[in-house]
């Protein structure tokens, strides 16, 4: 496996594990400056951090949820790298590329003589409930009690990448293929790599694999057979294009 462009996480999520990072140290200093007006129990002080201490408490515990979410997302992306890594070297692997019209960043673009893959990953536990393209997360408390959790609609994440990398692809066509260009196809997969997660799958409108079949499912496609020289150029043009 070749890599073209990597990167240990993307610019997007990074920026976001520093925001929550810093606002949890903020909220912390508020929840200790607090304390300490509540101490010493003169008013209008005392008054102030009675409110501020619950206050500065709850912004803290969301900003370290929100926190652990975004940095567990570079985790699991390291778990498919160290499994992409054993495809051939005449696959390419591009990782944490933006195609607009999209604003995030695709996990990971192989491109490969069998063909072009988006890859998605997702580091969430809970129990998954995909239902076509309806999703859902909860978790199970204590007592049996259910309560929801933020899933987005991943397949659609997938899919949208999936295509803004084949609308790119057929406008660059010339310069890639050099003559006629063959039908393009870009495979959407998506992989769940927390072990706490359980998945309950109804007729999904992508392909959702565990990280250990990814490679097979990549090496098993049959439609295309692309050239070392395409491969090359389509890889060579997303590089030069996510590098603006």
């Amino acid at each position: 496996m070749r890599q073209v462009r990597a990167k240990n996480s993307s610019t997007y999520v990074w920026g976001f594990i520093q925001l929550n990072r810093s606002r949890m140290m903020i909220f912390a200093t508020l929840f200790i400056m607090a304390t300490m007006l509540l101490a010493i129990n003169i008013k209008p002080y005392a008054s102030f951090g009675l409110v501020m201490i619950p206050l500065s408490y709850v912004l803290g515990w969301y900003a370290y949820k929100s926190y652990v979410v975004w940095s567990s997302g570079p985790k699991g992306e390291e778990m498919v790298l160290e499994s992409l890594k054993e495809l051939g070297d005449d696959y390419v692997l591009l990782k944490n590329v933006v195609i607009p019209p999209n604003s995030g960043d695709t996990d990971y673009i192989v491109v490969g003589p069998t063909g072009i893959f988006v890859i998605e990953t997702k580091n969430v536990g809970g129990v998954v409930v995909c239902n076509g393209d309806k999703w859902s997360r909860y978790k199970v408390g204590r007592y049996g009690s259910k309560y929801a959790l933020e899933i987005g609609n991943p397949s659609r994440q997938a899919k949208r990448s999936a295509k803004a990398l084949k609308d790119f692809i057929l406008k660059n066509k010339r310069g890639i293929f050099g003559s006629r260009a063959p039908h393009i196809w870009v495979y959407s997969i998506l992989t769940f790599t927390n072990r706490n997660v359980s998945l309950n799958l109804t007729n999904p409108t992508i392909d959702v694999l565990p990280v250990g079949e990814i490679n097979g499912f990549i090496l098993r496609q049959k439609d295309i057979r692309l050239a070392k020289k395409v491969v090359d150029n389509i890889a060579d043009a997303i590089a030069k294009h996510s590098a603006r």
